[in-house]
């Protein structure tokens, strides 16, 4: 494959902070056994890219340690394979970037050192099974400068939040980029993805920093429109949308939905990779009852699980009742306890008939490592 990817593995962390409070945005568990960032890596491996830079800026550990060489997914390489890029700015060893621009500078030399004709970057708050190589083709066909993916059916972008929306003519070229916080059904929405040239990319950024330039949208994109063809890539792929803590729980639970689990993880030729764990399989006493839920290896279940999304070693204990929740990795639920539309963060503890209750649109939400 002729193209480089970059993911911008924590672009969106203030949206989201409750659940980046330790780990950047990519590092966020997702349905039951993977990380944000195994999409868009697997996204990429299987649409034949095999030099790949995720560019973190803080709290990248998690990151780091699930990602490791990148080995699942084929990408432990002589040359090219998977790099954690480092988080600091082109102009100082202590100023962090704050957006895409000033992350591509901070690593110009990265990619000018590789040899690639194409470049794809992409943010992580949109999660889908894409075939890049097609949006390739049609950014190679159409002669564009740039070429944006985006989509006119986002599942559980939330409302309130800001979003880059596309206004194209009857050819698909980007016409109007706008900023909204209520977006309408039928507006195309970014997903922050985008491909263009290295060599284009290159003169960009050189010039961009030249001129101090900052923002992608406003420096680049916009006055782009003006002068050169920018084109909007609509996938007709799912993409489900994490961008608050609510759409967190509502895009985990439409996983439940095996229509959506079919169209992200049963694409012919499009597996999506994980690091393997080594837990055992999930244990089911007689007291257990499950319906309608993913339940990950190396949990015990003894109580009532009712359409949510478990990862693994979690322990739901005798007479606890949870229904409709997401419960990261190694949590314990003690006996009586009712959980309703609640989230919890990894190593959780959750002592005997507490009662949690929030609703979809408001989640109750318990930090990594509580006691309750």
């Amino acid at each position: 494959m002729r193209m480089l990817g970059l993911i911008f593995a924590d672009e969106h962390d203030a949206n989201i902070s409750d659940l980046t409070l330790k780990r950047t945005f990519a590092a966020i568990p997702f349905g039951a056994r993977y990380r944000i960032v195994d999409f868009f890596i697997s996204n990429m491996t299987n649409s034949g890219i095999r030099n790949i830079g995720v560019i973190a800026t803080t709290k990248y550990e998690s990151l780091m340690g699930h990602v490791r060489y990148g080995g699942e997914w084929d990408l432990h390489r002589r040359k090219s394979g998977l790099t954690v890029l480092p988080p600091f700015s082109f102009s100082s060893g202590e100023a962090r970037y704050e957006n895409i621009l000033e992350a591509l500078q901070a690593n110009l030399s990265y990619i000018t050192n590789c040899k690639e004709e194409y470049v794809l970057f992409t943010c992580c708050d949109a999660i889908g099974n894409i075939d890049y190589s097609a949006m390739l083709d049609q950014h190679i066909k159409s002669g564009a400068r740039f070429t944006c993916l985006c989509t006119k059916t986002p599942l559980n972008k939330e409302q309130g939040v800001r979003t880059t929306v596309y206004k194209t003519d009857e050819k698909d070229r980007i016409t109007e980029i706008q900023i909204k916080k209520e977006h309408d059904p039928g507006d195309l929405i970014s997903t922050h993805t985008y491909i263009m040239s290295r060599e284009e990319l290159l003169d960009i950024l050189t010039q961009s920093i030249d001129l101090n330039k900052k923002s992608m949208r406003r420096d680049v994109l916009m006055p782009a429109l003006k002068t050169s063809k920018v084109m909007a890539y609509v996938t007709d792929e799912k993409l489900t949308y994490v961008d608050t803590v609510s759409s967190y729980l509502k895009s985990n639970l439409a996983l439940l939905n095996k229509d959506l689990r079919r169209e992200l993880f049963m694409q012919e030729l499009r597996p999506i990779i994980t690091r393997a764990g080594n837990s055992s399989p999930a244990f089911y006493s007689e007291s257990s009852q499950t319906t309608n839920s993913i339940i990950a290896a190396g949990s015990v279940i003894e109580g009532t699980v009712r359409n949510s999304v478990i990862f693994r070693n979690v322990h739901v204990k005798k007479g606890a009742v949870i229904e409709n929740c997401v419960i990261n990795q190694d949590c314990t639920i003690g006996e009586g306890a009712v959980l309703n539309y609640a989230v919890l963060d990894k190593g959780v503890i959750i002592n005997d008939k507490r009662l949690l209750s929030g609703y979809v649109t408001h989640p109750f939400f318990v930090g990594p490592d509580s006691v309750i």
